[in-house]
Order: structure tokens, then C-alpha cells, then sequence
């Protein structure tokens, strides 16, 4: 009924638009997650063990875009949502689709994930109001589960120059990923302490071979975050040598940043607290015709937290966690952050483009390596150490159109030199797990 009304409302508008350059997509995402970890032993809990979980859902989504009428100056844009979960067994857990109010999973959702005016200012800047995506350094729609998630508020891009491009968002409520619901932010304490608004503001400047960007974000009252990064790339006849490097803060802000309202950070009581985190990287890759080789160094001082905030569904005891935006190289796609307190992380990496034997397909192969962590927040002689594994085969079919396969193997452990059940690394995610993913994906443009 959604689709129908979205599509219907375009017709009227058609005459007045223009150009023809309506555009209208169909995307069907399938995926299904099998995971399996143990966490380390607690006070409460001596002796864990395994938990495991398959899930499978459905996403599907309709996604209009429309020209500028109104001389070039207005349009719209919008997207409906569809998740239906296929099927799920072992431990009940958000990923796909929510936890209900009765320990089980749901079946599914629709929502209108986007829905906005934007406005076009010659051709120097474009304001956007409403539900819409957001892809910046340290905010970013994450599109890894069965239909993305979306913000609420205002956005605007200004290219004052060539390669020149400022940007800023203010938005006061988030629609994760695995719910139709848009919420207020709030942090991951108990009782419901509201973030009022996240905004940001940054920059991007490329020139030939040099590319920089800085980034600055404010959770109110709650968390500041800032990022510079440069990038630099030297042609090599038919190869290329790129290198990079970044600077990044993530710093308390406010009356809502107390013990709890980040579950990576190691305190006791429920009072107020501060962080001063700092991280710093530098990266290289090397494409050399079909092959790429690379490698990152991460040094974090304090702790850098990923997560800019958390989420409330409005249902008893569900808290969907923000999975944060984590520009450093050395991250991991889901779980580890590897930004604890005084850690050291390295990574390799090397992917290969399979198109001169195999067209379509392309494989990607990371490993990291994680030093030195220690406590955010207590005083002890807890040091951890954690290793990180990702194999990434995607596959575009060559004799179906737009249909491609991904297929991701993930497998972490850690050790907490020192570690009791009194004295924890909160950032030290689990001992040991593993998490195989498979995603199929068909689209089609009418």
C-alpha cells in the first residue's frame, strides 16, 4: 500500500517537473547471519557458554527520486521499507529485525525510510529536510543488515569552488536498522537520558593527487568527536601508490556522559565521568593491475569511542545500540573497534579482482592485530591483546543482470592479561567468535 500511494503521488507531479528524470528503483536484499561466541566469565556468570544464532530476513525497497521542478529550484525524494524475517534459531538477539516485548523475535517491519524536500541553490549548494541518508566521516548510514537506516532533520552541501565541498546535518531522531520506528538519541545508561540533537559540520578538499577532510560532531550534552584526514596518490603508470593518514578525537561533553552510557567503557557506579581520546593512523595501498596490497597502523591515546549514541525502541528493555562510524583502518566490520585505551593496532590486507579468469568476481582478505589495551576508566594491571580475521568474496553474475552475491567469514578472539571477574576490559568484546554472512542482492530500475 505504501509503494502504491509512493508511486501514485508521482504522477500528478510529472507535468510540472522539468526534465523526465524521475527516477524509481526496486532493491531486494536477502541475507542470512550464523553466529557463534563465547564471552569471558563475570561475577555473575562464572562460567559461560556458547552462544549461537542463525538468522535469515528479507529486505526489500522502492526508492524514488525526482527531478527539480519549480525552475530547477525543488524536489523530493522517497523510500519505503519492507523486512520480513524468513527464519531464525538459538539465542534471540537484535540484528535483522527487533527483540520483542516477549523475548522473541519479530517478524518484520515497513516504514518510510526516506522522505524529503530538497532544495537546489544553482548549482553551489543543496539543502535537504526530512528522513534521508547520511554518509559522512563520523556519521554514516550503515547498509550491512537487511535495509539501511536513516536520520531525521536537516542537511545542506555547499561547493563554493571547484574541489572544494562544505557540508552539515542537524538531526533529532534515527530509524536503526532493524526497526520501522524513527526514535530520539539517548545514551546507553539507564532511564531515558535524551540527546536532543547531533550535529555536525565538515569539509573536503581535493586537488589532483591531494585529498583532505575534517569533520567535526557534537552528541548534545553527551560527546564530541572531530577527525582530519589526508590522502595522498602517486600514479604509477598503470599502478598507484596511495597514502593516508588521520588524526581523531572522541571527547565527553556534557551532564550525559556517566558511567554507563557507553557499554565499552570500564567505571564503576553511575556518576559522572570524562574521556580524552585520541586516535592517530597512517595507511598505505598499493594497486598493482588486479591486486591490491595494503596496510594500516593505528595508535590510540585514552580511549576513542565509536558509538555517537543509542536508541530507544520504546519498548521494555530494548536498546538498540548505535554502531558508530569508525573512519580508522584497523576497524573491523562488525563487533571489535580495537580503539581501547592505549592500544596499537595493525592491519594487512590484500584483495584481487578475479574479472581476466572469473568476471564478476572479486575476493578480500584482512587480518588485525591489536597490543597493549588497557581499562578506560579503572586503575588496574588488566592488558589485552585481540586478533581479528575477515575473508570477503563478493560476485556479480555476469549472465543475470543486476544480481550479485557476497559472501563474508569473520572470526575474532582475545585475551585479558590479569582479567577477574572484578576487573574488566569491557572493550575486549568476546574470547572467541565467529560469524559467517551471506547476502544476495537484485535490483531493477523501471
Amino acid at each position: 500500500m505504501l509503494a502504491a500511494g509512493l508511486c501514485g503521488s508521482c504522477l500528478p507531479l510529472a507535468a510540472l517537473a522539468d526534465d523526465d528524470a524521475h527516477e524509481l528503483e526496486l532493491k531486494a536484499h536477502g541475507v542470512y547471519w550464523a553466529d557463534k561466541g563465547l564471552a569471558y566469565p563475570t561475577a555473575k556468570t562464572p562460567k559461560p557458554q556458547p552462544a549461537a544464532y542463525e538468522q535469515s530476513a528479507l529486505g526489500l525497497e522502492l526508492n524514488y527520486r525526482s527531478p527539480y521542478f519549480l525552475g530547477g529550484v525543488a524536489g523530493f525524494d522517497a523510500s519505503v521499507y519492507s523486512v520480513n524475517r524468513l527464519g531464525a534459531s538459538g539465542l534471540p538477539t537484535t540484528q535483522l529485525v527487533e527483540v520483542g516485548n516477549n523475548g522473541r523475535l519479530e517478524n518484520g517491519y515497513q516504514s518510510l525510510g526516506q522522505a524529503l524536500l530538497k532544495l537546489r541553490l544553482g548549482d553551489k549548494a543543496v539543502i535537504k529536510l526530512g528522513r534521508q541518508f547520511q554518509d559522512s566521516l563520523l556519521l554514516k548510514s550503515t547498509t550491512n543488515r537487511a535495509v539501511p537506516d536513516t536520520y531525521s532533520g536537516v542537511s545542506a552541501t555547499l561547493r563554493p569552488t571547484d574541489g572544494v565541498k562544505l557540508y552539515g546535518a542537524v538531526y533529532d531522531q534515527y530509524r536503526s536498522r532493524t526497526t520501522g520506528e524513527f526514535v530520539h538519541f539517548r545514551t546507553e545508561a539507564s532511564g531515558r537520558n535524551g540527546i536532543d540533537y547531533i550535529a555536525l559540520l565538515g569539509g573536503n578538499y581535493v586537488r589532483g593527487p591531494l585529498e583532505l577532510t575534517a569533520e567535526y560532531l557534537n552528541a548534545k550534552s553527551y560527546l564530541a568527536k572531530s577527525a582530519l584526514i589526508a590522502a595522498y596518490t602517486i600514479p604509477l603508470g598503470a599502478d598507484r601508490l596511495k597514502l593516508s593518514g588521520g588524526y581523531l578525537t572522541s571527547r565527553d561533553a556534557g551532564s550525559l556522559f556517566v558511567c554507563g552510557a557507553e557499554k565499552d567503557m570500564d567505571c564503576t557506579g553511575s556518576g559522572r565521568i570524562s574521556n580524552h581520546g585520541s586516535g592517530a593512523y597512517v595507511d598505505v595501498a598499493w594497486t598493482i593491475r588486479d591486486f591490491t596490497l595494503g596496510g594500516a597502523l593505528t595508535k590510540i591515546s585514552g580511549f576513542w569511542i565509536e558509538d555517537n549514541y543509542a536508541v530507544d525502541a520504546d519498548r521494555t528493555g530494548a536498546l538498540t545500540q548505535d554502531p558508530g562510524t569508525n573512519p580508522f583502518p584497523t576497524q573491523a566490520v562488525v563487533g571489535p573497534d580495537f580503539t581501547n585505551r592505549d592500544e596499537t593496532a595493525a592491519q594487512i590486507r590484500v584483495a584481487y579482482d578475479w574479472k581476466a579468469l572469473v568476471p564478476g568476481l572479486k575476493t578480500a582478505y584482512r587480518y588485525v592485530r591489536g597490543t597493549g589495551a588497557r581499562s578506560s576508566n579503572l586503575v588496574n594491571n588488566v592488558e589485552g591483546r585481540e586478533q581479528y580475521r575477515e575473508l570477503d568474496a563478493r560476485y556479480e553474475l555476469p549472465f543475470v543482470k543486476n544480481v550479485s552475491l557476497r559472501y563474508l567469514f569473520m572470526t575474532y578472539d582475545s585475551q585479558a592479561d590479569g582479567r577477574t571477574a572484578s576487573q574488566t576490559l569491557n572493550g575486549l568484546t568476546r574470547q572467541d567468535w565467529r560469524q559467517h554472512r551471506f547476502y544476495i542482492d537484485y535490483s531493477y530500475r523501471f
